[in-house]
């Protein structure tokens, strides 16, 4: 029996993981370490900006027009490496899979055999170590030869542009299919008519990753669970929507799957409630 898709490609942040205190409580930990005199940003905002799915540096540029001194003095590779290196302190433990997820991906992999990557905007380094950490990094799962991360995009060109599949999926995936010797099955990248799209499936929460989807050709899974911005999103037409990772195959695959409660809701955190969990011993840090 041939697979509904060839491949599936995986958000990470809102997809598969749930990272937004982890984000909220690195962005504030960077914004007072370079401002400590400054108030810190306002929740509204700060949560839109993490919705729209951006990368740290535009995040950071779009806070700091409330303070143009600090504009105009903004260190964009500072900020991103500060940022970076308190994630992997303070925000990394704070990342954590969604309940289904890694059913999800054994299912997808072992039952059904369909190659599973990941394409995100986070830093390479920061997948890594959420995969690793979590039992998702290996051969039958998800390879660290099919995980694309800021650091590994080509020529730096992140979703929603197409390049990060044409020109960094597409050779990874040959290179992954040569390795185990299956080149029979990867006819479907060389066909001469092209690569169809259609057996190519990506799944994020943002409009970054329908974006990404769109501008690829291919079919989007949004998930409404996530950090993106309902509105927007739902606007877009993805092709199919789940409020939980365990309804994904009933949904998209038409196999079974188990009976769950709905799982809907904003999930994003105010930093009184942050600054709450602070309080009360729970590891959560401005």
């Amino acid at each position: 029996m041939h697979p509904k898709y060839n491949l599936i490609i995986l958000d990470f942040d809102g997809t598969i993981f749930d990272s937004h205190a982890a984000i909220v409580t690195t962005m504030l930990r960077t914004f007072q370490h370079f401002l400590p005199d400054h108030p810190l940003p306002p929740t509204e905002e700060l949560n839109h900006l993490i919705a729209q799915g951006q990368s740290p540096e535009v995040t950071f540029r779009a806070l700091l027009q409330h303070h143009p001194a600090a504009l105009a003095a903004f260190d964009e590779l500072e900020w991103v490496r500060t940022f970076r290196a308190l994630y992997a302190i303070h925000g990394q433990p704070l990342t954590q899979p969604y309940p289904g997820a890694m059913d999800l991906v054994r299912t997808l992999t072992q039952a059904h055999k369909i190659p599973v990557a990941i394409v995100s905007n986070k830093g390479f380094p920061a997948l890594r170590a959420g995969l690793e950490t979590h039992g998702f990094f290996a051969p039958d799962l998800i390879p660290e030869e099919l995980v694309i991360g800021d650091g590994v995009f080509p020529g730096g060109k992140r979703k929603p542009d197409p390049a990060g599949f044409a020109e960094g999926l597409v050779p990874m995936l040959r290179g992954w299919f040569a390795a185990r010797g299956a080149e029979t099955h990867q006819t479907w990248l060389d066909a001469p008519e092209g690569v169809d799209m259609q057996k190519v499936l990506m799944v994020g929460d943002t409009m970054t990753d329908i974006r990404f989807a769109r501008n690829i050709g291919c079919p989007v899974v949004w998930c409404r669970f996530g950090q993106g911005i309902h509105a927007e999103c739902e606007a877009a037409g993805p092709e199919f929507v789940v409020d939980d990772l365990r309804e994904f195959v009933a949904k998209v695959l038409g196999g079974d799957d188990q009976s769950y409660s709905v799982i809907e809701g904003d999930t994003s955190m105010t930093i009184q409630e942050i600054s709450a969990m602070q309080l009360s011993g729970h590891g959560f840090y401005l």
